[in-house]
This record gives C-alpha cells, structure tokens and sequence, in this order.
C-alpha cells in the first residue's frame, strides 16, 4: 500500500499576484506554469482574467455526455482554479465562464491561444522566510 505524503503549513506568508500578460498567439496554460516554474510558487488560484483568446477549447458535460467545444475570438468572463506545483509536475485545473457573442460556456479549459494583451492573475502565498529583497526597479509581473 502506497502513504500519501502531506504536510502542514504553519509558517507566516504574505499574499501575492502574479499578473501574466500575454502576446498574440501565446499558449496560455503552459505560459501559466512556466511562471509558476521560474517564480517558485508552490501552490497558486487562478482569480481574474481580462481580454480576448483567439482560440480556446473547453470541456463539459451536456446531458451526461462529456464533450469538447472550441471556441473563437470570445472572452472569459469568470474563472477559478488551482495549481499545483508538485516534484512531478505541475497539476490543476482552470474552469471558465466564456462568451461568445451573447452565448455563455462553462467549462475546463484545456486548450487557450492568447490575442494581444490577454492577463490571467494568479493569487499565492510566500513564506516569510522565502521573501528575496526586491531591486529597485522590481520584479516585472508580481505586484506586493
């Protein structure tokens, strides 16, 4: 029988958001967890996302059936997810309130191609301890 390894984390920490902003046509979920990667973050939640995807698929279930849709030129209007950065990965998801036109989707995204100036703002928390003295001119994309 395999353990589940846990732990319990009773350190001080400050909350932080990671703003990422994006170019045209950048992938959004594997930008998502390459900053999670390069900042260290342990465990982020997606909160906010503004602007337009050129491409996105998403995926629901209709009437018990699981099913795929892609979407075009349309705009997240809500989201929520959790992230995870384990030794083996990164792991989670991010669920989505999408319009397109007048019509709204929820789903899982699973697919999302950036237009210019798509954001997705994550929420973490760094431990005290872990907090690097920041330079004067700052670090691009956190905000204290």
């Amino acid at each position: 029988m395999s353990t589940i390894e846990s732990s319990i984390y009773t350190q001080k920490s400050i909350e932080k958001s990671l703003v990422l902003a994006f170019d045209e046509g950048d992938d959004v979920l594997s930008g998502m967890k390459t900053a999670i990667t390069q900042h260290g973050i342990r465990e982020a939640t997606a909160v906010d996302a503004e602007g337009l995807l050129k491409e996105a698929t998403i995926q629901y279930f209709n009437h018990n059936k699981f099913t795929s849709t892609e979407l075009k030129n349309g705009r997240i209007v809500s989201c929520s997810g959790r992230f995870m950065n384990l030794k083996d990965g990164i792991y989670g998801d991010l669920h989505v309130g999408f319009m397109l036109g007048m019509q709204m989707w929820d789903g899982t995204l699973v697919k999302a191609i950036a237009k210019n100036g798509f954001q997705l703002t994550l929420k973490f928390h760094q431990p005290v301890d872990q907090i690097q003295k920041i330079p004067p001119e700052g670090i691009r994309g956190v905000q204290n």
